[in-house]
């Protein structure tokens, strides 16, 4: 087949969402940097907090374009660009990584410990507020390992991406076919491994070790369940924009979106049963070391939020998407991704915030500032990204999927 392009005239979409993104980008950074100078706690606890869940967009792209480069599917073949361009963004939110490294390092020298394992006088014996089980942890949690392992999971997740990418575009040009097509499934199968390895970690060091106590063996599964659910939302919600566009109005049938709404589905009944199964086992079990986790989830008002997800994260998105109607239907899938979408926000307030606020109402602008800013960093990015490449990879053999309408 011959390679289609597509310039950035032919989407105005994509320039669109490019300038959104922007816009985005410049008010929540520009709110947030207002937040640095009326609170800076508030300020690097909303940073934390909203880097810890936009992380998981790109995050989210990268894991299903190696499991798309595994699997073979016409689902995949249809997203592939949405998901290179998603994760084309993990080399910048490697500089963006920063300030969450220096936070550890108290480099203010405003004695802010937001990671209670930073503050000297908790992890040194005779120290003011020595805590021997903090102490404990201090191999791992040491601000010096706590860096290098941030630099570790950034190369590995960056030249995974960029790889996948520089590979799917020589294809593109004419490179031999089936060889590239093996050469990025082996890829794939090493970088699966060590993307499950390192987003777990990742998850307990910026989100998990909030609480240094604490700990979950589920909490670095229902980060990476959270991931897919917000980018298959994400990736539906981008279709409603390039749907009529002529390339995919020639290639792409009803059959691969469809199969988003599947994936969707699944995501969901998985999400509610890791969720749940954290929480009956930890809860069930009434360890002092453990429980507190839950309950500061439930004082405060907090489990208003949790009911919220309950019937928003689960109930209302898995009878929706029984319908298989729904799940062949763009327009109404989107409008269910659109809530999965919200609520992947309100469920990593309630994992984040509770550790900084006992009340739910002292959720304040700046920490949600964060998430908007850096959300739209990742959203320009992603669409400028788009607009380098043609829409679908129309030179790899598996595009012949998208022509059966079949699965695979």
């Amino acid at each position: 087949m011959a390679t289609t392009t597509l310039s950035r005239s032919q989407v105005p979409q994509l320039n669109r969402l490019q300038l959104f993104g922007i816009g985005a980008a410049v008010i929540g950074l520009a709110l947030l940097a207002l937040g640095f100078f009326i609170n800076p706690q508030v300020f690097l606890e909303s940073y934390i907090f909203g880097f810890y869940f936009v992380m998981a967009f790109p995050l989210g792209c990268l894991a299903f374009l190696m499991i798309q480069h595994l699997t073979g599917g016409a689902w995949g073949i249809m997203s592939r660009r949405m998901l290179e361009a998603g994760a084309l963004a993990l080399p910048i939110f490697f500089i963006l990584s920063v300030p969450v490294v220096l936070t550890v390092y108290n480099f203010l020298n405003l004695d802010l410990f937001i990671y209670q394992w930073s503050d000297p006088s908790v992890v040194t014996p005779g120290g003011e507020n020595f805590d021997p089980l903090v102490a404990h942890k201090v191999p791992w949690l040491s601000p010096a390992w706590f860096a290098a392992r941030m630099v570790i999971y950034f190369v590995i997740w960056s030249v995974l991406a960029l790889l996948l990418r520089t590979w799917s575009l020589q294809q593109d040009r004419g490179a031999k076919s089936l060889v590239m097509v093996d050469r990025m499934r082996k890829l794939s199968g090493i970088g699966t491994a060590l993307f499950v390895m390192s987003v777990t970690f990742f998850a307990l060091d910026v989100g998990l070790s909030l609480d240094a106590h604490w700990y979950s063996t589920m909490y670095g599964v229902h980060y990476m369940v959270n991931a897919g659910l917000g980018t298959l939302a994400f990736i539906i919600l981008a279709l409603t924009q390039i749907r009529h566009t002529a390339i995919f109005e020639e290639h792409v049938p009803i059959k691969p979106i469809h199969d988003l709404g599947k994936l969707l589905f699944a995501f969901t009944i998985l999400w509610t049963y890791v969720s749940f199964g954290q929480f009956v086992i930890i809860w069930s079990g009434d360890v002092a070391e453990f429980t507190p986790w839950y309950a500061r989830r439930i004082d405060g008002g907090w489990v208003y939020v949790s009911l919220l997800l309950m019937a928003l994260s689960f109930f209302a998105p898995f009878l929706a998407l029984l319908s298989r109607g729904n799940k062949r239907n763009l327009n109404r899938l989107a409008q269910i991704a659109l809530v999965i979408l919200f609520m992947r926000v309100v469920d990593m307030i309630w994992v984040i915030l509770p550790e900084f606020h006992a009340q739910v109402t002292q959720i304040s602008w700046v920490n949600l500032a964060a998430p908007v800013g850096l959300f739209g960093v990742w959203l320009a990015i992603w669409a400028w990204n788009m607009q380098r490449a043609a829409l679908l990879p129309l030179n790899d053999p598996q595009m012949d999927s998208l022509h059966a309408g079949g699965h695979h």
